[in-house]
């Protein structure tokens, strides 16, 4: 969008084999000091991110780029159902771990709208698995001590992947 500067940050991360790998984090700059901090004390605590890819490298596509679990920031799209720009569209917003905490949306009718679609085991955040967020978790600390705000605290919808400013 007009305005929007952004900024690309490549961060050290641990993956889910405690590899040690660079990752590309495209973001508004007016976040990136923040992220740099949060990615390196993530890096030091040897947190477990199993890849941080620029969303182009899966076609522009938030779908596929979650079923592989991508951490990623920049994603010029809408708001699910909406026509308004979301926080990724400005570089104001990350999803981190994505498959291991989904988002899930109860729909109009009912039913369970989940993103991306392989997160359905992880819906349930009362199951105890790997690699998910919650308020305990180091990922959450870290981004609400800079000012952030979880998807994972809305009641509207839980975004448990999300983090925004």
């Amino acid at each position: 969008p007009a305005g929007v500067r952004l900024d690309t940050l490549t961060v050290k991360h641990i993956d889910f084999q405690g590899r040690t790998h660079e990752g590309v984090v495209i973001c508004n700059h007016i976040i990136a000091d923040d992220l740099r901090a949060i990615f390196e004390q993530l890096y030091k605590e040897k947190y477990p991110i199993e890849r941080i890819r620029p969303i182009s490298e899966y076609g522009d596509d938030d779908e596929r780029s979650m079923r592989a679990n991508n951490t990623s920031c920049y994603c010029y799209r809408v708001v699910e159902g909406s026509t308004k720009l979301s926080k990724h569209a400005r570089g104001m917003a990350i999803d981190i771990n994505p498959l291991y905490n989904p988002c899930v949306r109860r729909q109009k009718d009912g039913t369970l709208l989940i993103q991306p679609e392989t997160g359905k085991p992880y819906v349930d955040r009362k199951k105890l698995f790997r690699y998910k967020i919650s308020r305990s978790d180091l990922c959450y600390r870290l981004f609400t001590r800079y000012g952030f705000r979880w998807g994972g605290d809305w009641r509207s919808l839980k975004d448990y992947q999300h983090f925004e400013k």
